[in-house]
């Protein structure tokens, strides 16, 4: 049964594969297999209904003085925007982010009842500041997905 497994998904990025030599779509093309690799791997860029879309992020800490002495757990924004500055499909959202310190990753779901393409996730671990992190979001339009990611944001410090 695991064997079969194997090779279903085998055949299938075999398939993404050529998919993706024939379309020449390059790091935007969503045959990827799941998990945190993948995560990892997520482009800077993203085709959607033909239109190129990159990820912003701002992520911090809060230590002002009415902050825990060891400061408030990690806060991130993101914002995903076309590069042609049209407006954004209303029916495409973010429903996922993960942030990602080395081998370790948080991952959240935005606050329920967020919508669009501007978002932030709450209450994640208490890393940095002044490290940096990888924060990728899934967008999601229908039944499709996508993966973006915005490489090297900082952690900053409130006080």
């Amino acid at each position: 049964m695991a064997a079969m497994k194997r090779a279903t998904v085998n055949i299938v990025l075999l398939g993404c594969a050529v998919l993706m030599a024939v379309a020449g779509c390059g790091t935007a093309c969503r045959c990827r297999r799941s998990g945190s690799s993948t995560i990892a791997a997520a482009p800077e860029r993203v085709q959607i209904e033909g239109r190129e879309f990159s990820l912003t992020a701002s992520a911090w800490r809060d230590f002002q003085p009415v902050a825990p002495p060891n400061g408030q757990p990690l806060v991130v924004v993101v914002k995903v925007s076309a590069s042609d500055m049209m407006p954004s499909p209303s029916d495409v959202a973010i429903d996922r982010v993960w942030v990602l310190n080395g081998k370790e990753q948080w991952t959240a779901a935005p606050a329920s009842g967020a919508t669009g393409l501007e978002t932030a996730v709450r209450n994640g671990p208490k890393w940095g500041p002044g490290i940096k992190v990888d924060v990728v979001a899934r967008l999601k339009l229908g039944k499709q997905t996508w993966l973006i990611r915005a490489a090297g944001v900082d952690i900053k410090r409130t006080d």
